[in-house]
Order: structure tokens, then sequence, then C-alpha cells
């Protein structure tokens, strides 16, 4: 604690000078630009921005990274509450609660609840790191492959919970996602369900899975309906201007205050999964509606445009991010392709991520999480301002906006590795996702399950090498036991809930 106050200062010196400043507000407004891309998440706006940070010292640089990375989190959720479009895996679970909401007259009140519950996870996560770092990066020191394996099983049980009133279905789409996540190279050293077609060898994107199957259903959709029903169906479902700049619909300060709780719980989530390396953000929005499910009243409101439903996974969504950096820093375990990333704008500077960059670099790793706070605050006045101009999106015809969008998102999997495959794959999933959706099957699990099918396989492999094949052995270990026993519990739930209703 004593090192934590002796680097404070000199790291809000570093903060506050005009240069970090700059490059903070810079950072949280291409963040916000390429957040709302279809399938351009933070993985894909921090390698792009990566060159720059060959011109800037080491804190600039790191503060314009973490900055495009918490930007980019939150701009996904703009899409998804307006046009049901996702821009980041884990905007997946805003588009439940936040499509509903703006499809009922309230876009601008979603809009203003995912910026001010992402900017409170932000900050509370950047809090509680600069006091208690050392601790939460032994907490991701307890998971090993068996408790990653284990975890891995929570998230698909955790996707029953949420889909309605059929938990069957929402587990029919999961082992959908499982199987998709099969194709290509395989960790047990063989190649499967390629089809002896060579683009399949390396497996389906996840870009790809999240445009084809979050994405393309909807703008099948536009393109489909009949004009005068498309005009209706345009946008966030028929929000006119009026209703976005109808200042009446917005969120209050006693309405914060009522989600205080709600907001809290996400955090502590998202912080507590973004220690764990691995999860990432989606895990972290997942469990944080689940619990926020859990603990409602009104959870079979949940799936209307519920304003709980919304704070939960927006505020565990930036929370993942402070939370993510943890065992980057002080284990230099990268838990996505995104905290890689910033991995690498370390190593450029010069610097090795590790338990002694704690003690080499104390103010630099202060002015990291002392500027998150910083980026927080600018993205919320960002996010406050530009909400009118993002909502201009719902006003656009929907004979316009379809072809517009599957333009974009064909050009945006084609560009994501220069492959004409990638182009056919999203049609072809997207169709099926159509399907699905007509069937009143959820895409969203199929997501999930494709997310979790890599995290449960490789740690499952890495735990059967160390046990010598021995499945059992795995279930010795007190927090894999504990994690498993929650996956049943939390399955077994949602059946009973089903069945009582």
């Amino acid at each position: 604690m004593e090192n934590v106050l002796q680097n404070i200062g000199p790291a809000i010196e570093i903060v506050l000078q005009w240069e970090s400043l700059l490059v903070i507000t810079l950072g949280v407004m291409a963040g916000i630009i390429m957040g709302i891309l279809p399938g351009f998440g933070g993985s894909q706006a921090l390698a792009l921005m990566f060159p720059f940070t060959l011109v800037m010292g080491p804190e600039p640089a790191f503060l314009f990274m973490v900055s495009v990375y918490s930007a980019a989190e939150y701009g996904g959720s703009i899409p998804a509450i307006l046009i049901r479009t996702p821009g980041t895996t884990a905007a997946a679970m805003t588009v439940l609660d936040g499509n509903p909401m703006a499809q009922r007259g309230d876009a601008y009140r979603a809009l203003m609840l995912s910026i001010t519950s992402g900017v409170f996870g932000g900050i509370f996560s950047s809090l509680i790191f600069i006091v208690a770092a050392t601790a939460l990066a032994w907490v991701g020191l307890q998971f090993g492959p068996s408790e990653m394996f284990a975890l891995g099983l929570l998230g698909l049980a955790i996707i029953g919970s949420f889909v309605g009133q059929d938990p069957t279905k929402g587990f029919i789409a999961a082992g959908l996602g499982l199987l998709l996540s099969t194709v290509g190279e395989s960790p047990f050293g063989s190649v499967r369900f390629n089809f002896d077609q060579s683009y399949l060898a390396d497996g389906i994107p996840l870009i790809v899975m999240i445009i084809a199957m979050l994405a393309a259903p909807e703008v099948f959709r536009l393109m489909g309906l009949a004009s005068a029903e498309a005009e209706e169906r345009a946008g966030a479902a028929g929000v006119s201007a009026d209703v976005l700049s109808n200042k009446g619909k917005g969120f209050s300060l006693r309405e914060f205050t009522s989600l205080l709780p709600t907001m809290i719980r996400g955090s502590v989530i998202g912080t507590t999964v973004g220690a764990i390396p691995g999860p990432g953000p989606t895990v972290g929005t997942v469990i944080a509606y689940n619990e926020e499910k859990r603990w409602s009243k009104n959870a079979d409101s949940f799936g209307t445009g519920v304003d709980e439903a919304v704070s939960a996974p927006e505020s565990a969504n930036n929370a993942v991010v402070a939370g993510a950096l943890v065992p980057a820093l002080a284990l230099g375990i990268p838990g996505s392709g995104a905290i890689a990333v910033l991995i690498g704008v370390l190593v450029s500077k010069g610097m090795v991520p590790g338990p002694t960059l704690f003690t080499d670099e104390g103010p630099l790793i202060q002015s990291i999480f002392i500027g998150l706070i910083m980026c927080n605050l600018v993205l919320l006045v960002c996010g406050i301002v530009g909400i009118k101009y993002f909502a201009r999106i719902v006003e656009v015809p929907g004979r316009i906006l379809g072809p517009f969008v599957m333009l974009l998102l064909i050009i945006g999997s084609f560009a994501y590795d220069n492959n004409i495959a990638h182009a056919a794959m999203v049609v072809v999933l997207g169709a099926l996702a159509f399907f699905m959706d007509k069937f009143k099957f959820s895409t969203i699990p199929v997501i999930l399950g494709f997310v979790m099918g890599p995290i449960i396989e490789n740690n499952l492999n890495r735990a059967m090498v160390i046990t010598q094949g021995d499945f059992l052995s795995l279930l010795q270990r007190p927090l894999t036991l504990i994690i498993l026993s929650l996956a049943v519990i939390t399955a077994v739930t949602a059946y009973h809930r089903a069945l009582k209703y």
C-alpha cells in the first residue's frame, strides 16, 4: 500500500500532461468509431492503431491504446442497441434488452444507460486495481487448465438461463456453436470437418461468426420486408428522431442511484473475470447478465427492455478492461488478442511484463489505471454529446440501410484476412441464423458456444496432459469442483424455471 501511495503522485503528473490528455481524447474518439463498425472489435482497433504508438513515448503510447480499447468496447453497444448489430462480441448481451428498449421508443434512454453503466464499470475496476493489483493477480494464478475448462462449462450452462422460457433451445444453439468451433485445426493434432476444403483448414474466424449470426439476419429481414413494413422496421425498429431527442426518455440521477447495486455487481464480476487469463469481456457480460437476472424480482421481463439487463452487462464489459490488464502486466499472460497487442506495445518500448514491472515501473503502472479513469471521464462526455449523432442511424429507411449494412458486412469480412471465402461464410451462416430466428432459436448462444469451445477444448487438453489422461483427478481440485457444481445448479435452475412457467 505504501508503494501504491508513493507512485500515485508521479502517475497523476503523467496523466495530466497535455500530451497524455490529447492521446486519451484521440484514443477515445477512434475507439468509439471503430467499435461501432460491425465485427470490428477491440483487437482489430488496437492492431490498426499500433503503428501510431511507434512515434510516442511509453506512457502516451499505452494510455492511447488502453483508451482505444476501452472506447471500442463501449462503441460496440451503440449498433447493438440501435440496429441489433453488436460491434463487438461482448455487446451481444446488450442486444437482448437494449434493442427491445429502442424498439419501444426509448433508444435515447438505452444509450444513456449504456454509457453511464460502462463508465461506472471502467472507473470502479480501475480504482480496485490501483489498491489491489497484487491480490487480483494472485486470484488469476489460481485458475489452471482444469479451472478454465470448468469455467467454460459454466458459461455454457449459463446460456440456458437467459434465452427465454425454453432452455432446451438455448442448449441446442450452444451445441451448434460448439460444433462450429471444432472446424479446422485441432489442439490434438489433426484437421476436422474441413471437407477437403483448404479455406476451412484454419476454421471459421470469430469475426465471421459475429457478423453472420448477429448482424446478417437483421439485414436479411430489412431487405426481405415489404416496402411499407421496411419503413416501419428501419433502423431501431422505427424509432423517430423526435423520440431520440426527447430528453424525458433519458436517464435521471434518481434512476442512476437505484441502479447502483446492479452496476456494482456487474463491475465486480467484470473485474474478477478480467483478472482471469482467457475468458475476456464476453464471458464477463454473460455472467453479469445471468446473475442480474438471478437477483432480479422481475426476471421474467428480461429480454423485453429492462434497465438492469442493459446496465449489468455494460458495467461488466468496461470493467473487464482494467481487470484484463492484471494478468497481462503482472504475469505477461494475454487473455485476449487485444491484450496481446497491449503487451506488444510494452515490449516495443523495452519493458518486460512480469512481477518486477510493478516495482521497476511503478509510476507507469499506476498511470495506466489513473489514465483509464480519465479515459472513462472523456468517454462519458463524448458518449453523451455524441448520442444524438449516433442515433441518426435509425432515421435511415430500411430499404437503404439493409443493403448498405450488408455491403459493409461483406467488405468487413473480406478485409479481415483478404479472403473471399469469409464473405461466403457470412452469407451462408447468416442465412442459417435467419431461419433459426424464424423457429425461435436465439443465435446468441451459438456465438457464446463458439467462443467457449476453444476455451473448453484447449484447457481440457492441457489438463489431461498434466494428469496423464486421468479425467477423475480433475475433480479433486476444489475450485474446479465448485465451478462445475455451479454449472450444474445453473442448468437445473433454468429447467426448473421453465417447468414452473
